[in-house]
């Protein structure tokens, strides 16, 4: 006998039943598993974020040159910070500062606002950057002593545990010239003394870190010896003007004395002018001593 249509429909949604189930444990595990491995997934990353960085070059990119897209970027960011009239500087110089930062692995803007400088071509570093760059590379500095006449801190890297006390007192401060009144020195000793035993850490112990960066300061208050410029003196030119004050005979005369001169002392004819200059009587009574002995050995 023919079924009747409530019957097939029963059958037909029971079959979809049976469909629905089958999917369902087909397509659970599968989401489970990728749950599974999206959390292991997860929980790798977390342990890798975890793990120090020992170790951390002064270069954080791959490239030591930057790439044509980086160029880029940092002409845009140049031209608009100098458009903005926030920043000293032409678009050059606020260039070769984020490239210099780029190097340290500091974010340009960070560079910009405070924390790196350059100053006559070296690079000045604020004291918070270069302790935060430490610190990122999961080397330690422990701070012995802070006062307004000395600071010492203790430094250990955190790859190979080497450790290197370091301190700087006012009086080096005082000795160097860097203590002046109305100074920052004077106003804050302690910050101060702080920043030049910071850079005198990193500099031994996590050069790596710095490069070649000195602390905020430490370029602009160096006292530079002033040389004056020294004036050329075209000898042979001289010799013959001080020749030409004699007789033809006294001056070939003067000549061969001044060549003996030259020869036993060691001097040069610009010397032994300065000493003619000073006490011309000595030494024309000396020519004239030597002349004379000079004649009777000809004769």
């Amino acid at each position: 006998m023919p079924r009747s249509i409530p019957i097939l429909l029963q059958e037909k949604r029971r079959e979809e039943m049976c469909l629905i189930g089958l999917l369902i444990i087909v397509i659970i595990p599968v989401e489970n598993g990728s749950r599974i491995q999206k959390q292991s997934t997860e929980k790798d990353t977390m342990k890798t974020m975890e793990k120090p960085m020992t170790n951390l070059p002064a270069i954080q990119s791959n490239n030591l040159i930057p790439t044509e897209h980086e160029m880029m970027v940092f002409q845009t960011m140049a031209k608009q910070a100098v458009t903005s009239k926030m920043y000293k500087g032409d678009e050059a110089s606020i260039m070769a500062v984020m490239l210099s930062a780029r190097e340290l692995g500091i974010p340009p803007m960070a560079a910009l606002n405070g924390g790196l400088n350059l100053i006559q071509g070296k690079v000045e570093i604020s004291a918070r950057m270069m302790s935060s760059l430490i610190r990122k590379s999961v080397h330690s500095i422990q701070e012995k002593l802070s006062t307004d006449e000395e600071c010492i801190l203790v430094g250990q890297r955190g790859d190979n545990k080497d450790t290197i006390t370091c301190a700087f007192t006012i009086d080096e401060a005082k000795r160097a010239g860097l203590v002046k009144d109305g100074g920052n020195w004077k106003k804050f000793p302690k910050d101060m003394l702080y920043a030049r035993c910071l850079s005198r850490l990193a500099r031994r112990l996590f050069s790596d870190v710095i490069g070649i960066g000195y602390v905020e300061g430490e370029i602009k208050e160096a006292v530079y010896e002033v040389i004056e410029p020294v004036e050329v003196i075209d000898e042979s030119k001289l010799l013959d003007n001080f020749l030409s004050q004699f007789s033809q005979e006294d001056a070939n005369l003067w000549h061969m004395y001044m060549l003996q001169i030259k020869e036993k002392a060691c001097i040069s004819f610009t010397k032994i002018i300065e000493k003619y200059n000073k006490d011309p009587k000595s030494a024309q009574d000396k020519f004239n001593t030597w002349k004379l002995n000079n004649t009777k050995q000809a004769a």
